[in-house]
């Protein structure tokens, strides 16, 4: 995955939320993209969480938005956009981290799923919801869950495919040089991917055996050995662009790939998905 910049060619406006509340901009390949910033934060840890996060997802196969960096020029921020106090002029002295505006997409905080093999059927790629769940429990995503999934569905045909967005709070929102691997697994159990209504509608439909269980242990150790090779050239890129240490590297390389924490991770999805 390369990592590509852009510029700003206008904002078109502020998308109000608990978080970030991050730009919709059109961007200088006439795109539009959502653009978050990290509040000036040096290092900026969101940001580089999420192209983190895109990063792995891609190499686990799980489709999500079109990520590019963003340049927003610092006169576009200005009073008459009716920017609130979360886009001031100096947070952008660095690039934004964005994602393509997926349009028509329908947030699934904002849709009731029923239990129903219909609504399952719509679902295009149910599995990645699986996948998704286990990515979360590996970089310890305490922010999707059930009461703010952090998921859309965009539409395809006549199906829907899930797409994972907002992966700036992995980690348990620590700074990387806090992260160890001893820890264990956090996961809190009213707050898993899971037990939402979405969880439970692809747990109802899919068939949960031995043979099911053995693909996902084969798939979740490829995932993190495709992860592991590229990581050292892709952490160079996000430090080409912004300011992290090699220490705080290091210590994220070895709390995603230590064995004894992945047996763990792997373990409690295994318990989650026969619950």
């Amino acid at each position: 995955m390369i990592l590509e910049s852009i510029h700003t060619n206008s904002i078109l406006r502020e998308l109000r939320t608990e978080g970030h509340s991050p730009l919709l901009i059109l961007g200088s390949d006439y795109e539009m993209y959502v653009a978050k910033n990290d509040k000036g934060k040096e290092p900026p840890f969101a940001l580089i969480s999420e192209c983190l996060a895109a990063y792995c997802l891609n190499h686990w196969e799980v489709a999500t938005p079109t990520v590019k960096l963003i340049n927003v020029a610092k006169e576009l921020i200005t009073i008459q956009n009716n920017l609130s106090i979360n886009h001031k002029p100096y947070y952008y002295d660095m690039l934004c981290f964005g994602s393509k505006f997926v349009k028509n997409s329908i947030d699934v905080n904002a849709l009731f799923v029923t239990d129903k093999k219909k609504a399952y059927n719509k679902i295009l790629n149910p599995l990645d919801v699986f996948h998704i769940t286990l990515f979360d429990t590996w970089v310890e995503n305490d922010d999707r869950k059930p009461t703010n999934y952090n998921l859309i569905l965009e539409p395809n045909v006549n199906k829907f495919r899930v797409l994972p967005i907002d992966n700036a709070f992995i980690f348990s929102t620590m700074s990387y040089q806090d992260l160890n691997p001893e820890n264990g697994v956090g996961v809190s159990v009213n707050d898993h991917l899971l037990v939402s209504e979405l969880g439970s509608l692809i747990k109802k439909n899919t068939v949960v055996d031995d043979d099911f269980i053995n693909n996902e242990k084969d798939y979740f150790y490829l995932c993190l050995e495709r992860c592991e090779k590229g990581f050292d050239s892709f952490m160079n890129q996000v430090a080409g662009f912004y300011t992290i240490n090699e220490d705080k590297i290091a210590n994220l390389k070895s709390f995603l790939f230590n064995e004894e924490r992945n047996t763990k991770v792997f373990d409690e999805y295994v318990y989650r998905l026969k619950q």
